[in-house]
């Protein structure tokens, strides 16, 4: 199946859905376009090498 058939074929089914479910979707697809915890480490990792980021002990003194 190619890529614009898949996504006519999803675009249909989302029509089809009652008017109830469709918060319940959107949810779900924020969720999806959400980067993986992988992308979320990388990019991690390349702001502690630029030296981003506050060091922990100015936010938590108390410690």
């Amino acid at each position: 199946m190619t890529e614009s058939l898949l996504r006519r074929e999803i675009k249909k089914a989302v029509d089809r859905l009652s008017v109830d479910r469709l918060p319940s979707l959107a949810d779900y697809i924020a969720f999806l376009n959400h980067p993986t915890l992988g992308q979320r480490l990388e990019k991690a990792e390349r702001d502690l090498k630029a030296d981003k980021g506050v060091n922990w002990r100015t936010v938590r003194d108390d410690v």
